[in-house]
């Protein structure tokens, strides 16, 4: 196989089948091996019995080549292509409602945590919608949006009130909550490098003055206690929004 169209291949596991099943089709349409999967098994009439045979052989092989063992033994009988294809649909991709109120609560919770780069929390959430759409599930983008943001903690709040004001016609787009994440992240970063700085130059400036440090302390608890309140009643507003919003869905 060449190096260039198998860097980026998977072995299908339990868990990641949305991620491999795209990965897989690419790789097979490269090979030219897609037809028995394209043709639901059935041997087109340009094709001789010989020339199909062989081509399933080869789409079996190589559909199996990626698999993990863990898997293999649920396919380890299959000798036809379209068969083994969707036998690994059946199992990974089902549209239970089971399967879509558990893909739905894991989107809910999805939080972004200390330590999670807005990019890694973004793509976490976009493979979640992407397995709720293979239930048949399809949310808008508006409503992907809305929970993105939902999914911010308060710390994030000014930014959620700010793009849910300023939305055109207050309906707010994927596109526009993901760029002004980047661009919030990028900011806090940028920030906090410079807030070192002055923390520490202040720490040197400040010497032994703990009276003083005693009174500033005091005033910037009773701020802190007056910003957490203004914090706490946005996000109980927000907090209600969602639950209409999850409300609506479930009508």
């Amino acid at each position: 196989m060449d190096k260039s169209s198998s860097d980026t291949m998977i072995a299908l596991t339990s868990t990641n089948y949305n991620m491999w099943k795209p990965r897989m089709e690419d790789l097979l349409n490269l090979r030219d091996l897609a037809d028995p999967l394209d043709n639901n098994g059935v041997k087109p009439d340009k094709k001789t019995d010989e020339e199909w045979t062989k081509m399933n052989r080869k789409t079996v092989a190589q559909i199996r080549q990626w698999i993990d063992h863990s898997v293999f033994h649920h396919v380890a009988q299959e000798q036809s292509a379209y068969t083994l294809w969707e036998k690994l649909g059946s199992m990974y991709q089902a549209k239970t409602a089971r399967n879509k109120t558990l893909l739905m609560r894991r989107l809910v919770n999805h939080k972004l945590r200390g330590g999670i780069s807005v990019s890694e929390h973004t793509s976490q959430f976009q493979d979640l919608v992407n397995q709720l759409s293979t239930t048949g599930w399809v949310l808008k983008d508006e409503e992907q949006a809305i929970l993105l943001l939902s999914s911010l903690p308060d710390s994030w709040e000014t930014l959620v009130v700010t793009l849910s004001n300023s939305a055109p016609n207050g309906k707010v787009t994927m596109q526009m909550v993901t760029d002004a994440l980047m661009n919030e992240e990028a900011r806090r970063k940028e920030a906090g490098t410079e807030q070192s700085y002055v923390l520490i130059s202040e720490t040197n400036r400040r010497g032994g003055g703990r009276n003083g440090g005693r009174s500033r302390g005091r005033g910037r608890g009773q701020g802190q206690s007056r910003g957490n309140s203004q914090v706490r009643g946005r996000s109980q507003e927000r907090d209600s929004s969602i639950n209409n919003f999850r409300h609506s869905i479930k009508a």
